[in-house]
């Protein structure tokens, strides 16, 4: 375990080196508060800077539904009498639209006669739910959770013989150089 004083001692004694790197340069340096882009090499590669961050996700959502299966069931017994006259009369139209004369007369007597047999025979059978199938139905909705999210890097470099880390937007790697920009004004 590291003595506090000696951690704090040894960041002193960084800033101070590194005022006093800035102060040679500075001699160096034109007399402006201009930023001046100086190329550093980076020391190791970069190490991500996680946060958490709220952030929409989708999500899928799933659940389980009935669906019916439908059959036809025989024999459930006779149309009613509505269904069968309206079947007649629909027939009938149907037959008076074919033919002249008597002619015109048989086809209205058949069409009534088959309207009211195919009511009949449909009042016989019908389709009615014969089971239920289970089925899975997903969908995909959008919730806002904290996830684990790269916002940044921390970045080693050298500068005036020593080490320093800097937050950088993109990743470096060892052996890498970087341009810098340092504003240096003299100190009054």
């Amino acid at each position: 375990m590291k003595n506090p004083s000696t951690s704090s001692a040894q960041k002193m004694t960084k800033e101070l080196t590194l005022t006093a790197s800035l102060a040679v340069l500075s001699l160096f340096i034109a007399n402006s508060a201009q930023a001046k882009p100086m190329l550093v090499k980076v020391l190791q590669a970069s190490d991500e800077i996680v946060s958490q961050v709220y952030k929409e996700v989708p999500v899928r959502s799933c659940r389980t539904v009935q669906t019916p299966i439908y059959g036809t069931q025989e024999g459930l017994g006779q149309a009613s009498t509505a269904d069968v006259v309206a079947s007649a009369i629909f027939g009938g139209l149907l037959g008076n639209q074919v033919g002249d004369g008597t002619g015109k007369d048989a086809a209205t007597l058949i069409g009534a006669i088959a309207g009211a047999d195919l009511a009949n025979k449909k009042g016989k059978s019908k389709q009615v739910i014969v089971g239920h199938n289970q089925q899975e139905v997903c969908d995909v909705v959008m919730q806002q959770r904290t996830v684990q999210q790269v916002t940044g890097y921390k970045t080693y470099i050298e500068f005036g013989g020593n080490l320093w880390q800097m937050n950088t937007d993109s990743a470096y790697t060892k052996g890498d150089f970087l341009n810098v920009n340092v504003s240096i004004t003299p100190a009054e």
